[in-house]
């Protein structure tokens, strides 16, 4: 899956995926991803379909902060099926289960696809921000959703 997602070229733009991940760069991610699970301060999962088909990945972050960030990435044959609102409002459900008051979501101005998911999640948006993305910067809007 990340390698799969990292080849995606929108995916790439859009998100902080680095690009063009080898097999072994994959694993140290996912080992990187693991250790912040065991620390309680992220959880990451992969989508699948009722037959199987991976999907993407979706994961909530900064679980150490007063709002936990809930984050997606599909891969371009799941798109269009709800599969990232579903995985939004499953993370939100759960985040609300233990004990977060609120969760935010962030996306890059312009991700029109991103913006949907997050209204039909719920959230709204409430500011932005100057970061840097892949070297870059880009503007991100900040969402967010009473649990």
């Amino acid at each position: 899956m990340e390698v799969a997602l990292s080849a995606t070229p929108d995916v790439v733009a859009w998100t902080y995926y680095p690009a063009g991940l080898d097999e072994q760069a994959a694993r140290e991610r996912i080992g990187r991803q693991r250790q912040r699970a065991a620390q309680g301060i992220a959880r990451r999962y992969v989508l699948w379909d009722a037959a199987g088909t991976e999907l993407g990945t979706c994961g909530i972050g900064a679980l150490d902060a007063a709002e936990p960030e809930v984050f997606y990435a599909l891969l371009p044959a799941a798109r269009g099926r709800g599969a990232a609102t579903s995985a939004v409002l499953a993370l939100v459900e759960w985040a609300r289960s233990v004990g977060c008051a609120t969760v935010a979501l962030k996306t890059i101005e312009g991700n029109a696809a991103s913006e949907r998911v997050a209204r039909r999640a719920g959230f709204t948006c409430s500011g932005g921000s100057v970061e840097e993305q892949h070297g870059r910067p880009v503007r991100l809007l900040r969402w967010t959703r009473v649990t």
